[in-house]
């Protein structure tokens, strides 16, 4: 995990920290597979805005998958930040809230269109 320090305020990473990181990464691997890759990418963390509308994003592309059925998925504000807290993580960002809305949402709603709880 990186120093906290090794992000400003608005979770930019700052310039000390990219040197850091290409150090590391020219340390770990091989001279030979860095000096074939173009580009390195560093990522910023993921503001709380952002991981809100990561959520409404994959939530509307589940209601796309619904419209066919006619279907209406409803999600309050709260549930929405529900989702946005629990499926972030320091380390991997939002690649978690795939998961967790395929446990709390789409696993449990394919369960009620097979048991015709749903129509």
């Amino acid at each position: 995990m990186a120093d906290p320090a090794s992000t400003d305020s608005e979770g930019q990473v700052t310039p000390e920290a990219q040197a850091l990181i290409l150090q590391a990464v020219s340390r770990h691997f091989p001279p030979e597979l860095v000096n074939r890759l173009d580009n390195l990418l560093i990522f910023n963390k993921l503001s709380h805005t952002a991981i809100l509308k990561i959520v409404e994003l994959r939530l509307s592309e589940i209601q796309k998958r619904l419209d066919d059925r006619r279907i209406t998925l409803r999600v309050t504000s709260e549930a929405t930040a529900w989702i946005a807290k629990e499926g972030w993580s320091e380390i991997y960002g939002a690649r978690s809230v795939a998961r967790l809305l395929q446990k709390e949402v789409l696993s449990k709603l394919a369960r009620k269109l097979v048991e015709g709880k749903i129509r």
